[in-house]
């Protein structure tokens, strides 16, 4: 898949901490490799925090989803992120 450039921050900040996860869940653990990838856990958690409370100007002109579709994927994130702190 090829990444479509972006000129917005807020997506690729999405798009990184999207593929961090992706590598961390993948990886596997490695006990001298563990302090790592728990900090990299950790950066993520704090990234879809934010990214969960960031709310995008005029996103009805700029096409983005329904609100209701924002707000469901905000608690999915927020709940992503509870599990994985749990883990």
């Amino acid at each position: 898949m090829k990444p479509r450039p972006s000129q917005d921050p807020w997506e690729s900040f999405e798009g990184i901490t999207n593929a961090a996860e992706r590598f961390v869940n993948r990886s596997p653990r490695v006990k001298r490799l563990e302090a790592d990838r728990q900090a990299l856990l950790d950066a993520i958690r704090r990234a879809q925090l934010v990214l969960s409370v960031k709310r995008l100007p005029n996103s009805a002109e700029s096409g983005s989803p329904a609100p209701s579709l924002a707000r469901a994927r905000t608690r999915l994130q927020r709940q992503r992120a509870r599990s994985t702190r749990a883990t």
